[in-house]
């Protein structure tokens, strides 16, 4: 991990077969204001799998100057993952009872917009950055080969992510949590983070957070390297 001086970036991330950099420091606010504090830069904002490669590359050194720094903000704070998921209830349509998962999901006033039908029909077409995994994943904590293999964590993160995600949750002392629903009465939209829970004690995958609840922090993709 290296540092481009001017606007700051770590650079030289490994990601899915080519290199990421990030602006460094990380922004901070609630999850539609880091989103537009990233737009204002003329960044990316990141989505699961690029977080998780940011994270399991500062694992590498976790001593190191700015990797230090990657995984304290992750003790501190949630990290957001631009990843918005809308729990849907059980029902006759042929799409129900699980979560649909949509990269750089519509955020308006500070929340996000996600809308079911036009969600399905782009899930119709093949649309990569739209997922869906019906309910019966959502199990508490898991070993690192359940939560490595979980169909959430999968679409979420991607393959290779997924096994970056397993990866870092190995490097803390209890076994990973994934936070998510079970079921819902009705469509429910939520937004996801990384946490590393008790200090060092677990990583927390979090799918059921509320846009504007609480603060904070991530990272911008620079869209030029």
């Amino acid at each position: 991990m290296k540092a481009k001086i001017g606007r700051s970036y770590l650079t030289e991330i490994p990601h899915e077969g080519g290199k990421l950099a990030f602006q460094y420091p990380a922004f901070k606010g609630t999850f539609g204001e880091v989103a537009e504090q990233i737009d204002k830069e003329g960044l990316k904002r990141p989505t699961s799998p690029e977080v998780a490669s940011l994270v399991y590359d500062a694992w590498k050194n976790p001593k190191g100057e700015y990797e230090s720094q990657v995984l304290g903000i992750l003790r501190r704070n949630w990290i957001w993952e631009f990843i918005g998921n809308l729990y849907i209830p059980k029902s006759n349509d042929e799409i129900n009872n699980g979560v649909i998962i949509e990269y750089n999901p519509k955020i308006v006033k500070g929340k996000l917009s996600m809308n079911k039908s036009s969600l399905v029909k782009r899930l119709n077409e093949s649309d990569l950055n739209v997922k869906f995994v019906p309910f019966g994943y959502n199990i508490k904590s898991q070993t690192l080969k359940e939560f490595g293999e979980n169909p959430y964590i999968v679409a979420r993160y991607g393959e290779e992510g997924a096994e970056k995600i397993a990866e870092i949750a190995s490097k803390y002392s209890s076994n990973p949590y994934l936070w998510s629903f079970d079921s819902v009465d009705e469509e429910t939209v939520r937004v996801s983070a990384l946490f590393n829970y008790l200090y060092d004690g677990r990583l927390d995958v979090c799918g059921d957070v509320r846009a504007g609840d609480s603060d904070g922090c991530s990272f911008g993709v620079s869209v030029a390297d």
